[in-house]
């Protein structure tokens, strides 16, 4: 779960809040809700938040994830 920064703009259709915590809602199958299901691209890339800005996809981490 991606938790929102101030200053993150992000549709409020996707957005959940988690124990009073602002975060990027996720699917049943732990997927972003921004991402599409068939391209598997970012939906909101241009103005997807910080904490999304900061991971780089390929990495260590973005491989086990996505591996899932």
């Amino acid at each position: 779960m991606v938790e929102l920064r101030p200053g993150d703009v992000v549709p409020e259709q996707l957005v959940a809040e988690h124990a009073g915590v602002r975060c990027m809602d996720q699917r049943g199958n732990g997927a972003c809700v921004a991402l599409d299901p068939v391209t598997l691209l970012c939906t909101i890339y241009e103005t997807r938040p910080q904490t999304c800005r900061d991971f780089h996809r390929g990495e260590t981490l973005c491989r086990r994830i996505l591996g899932r």
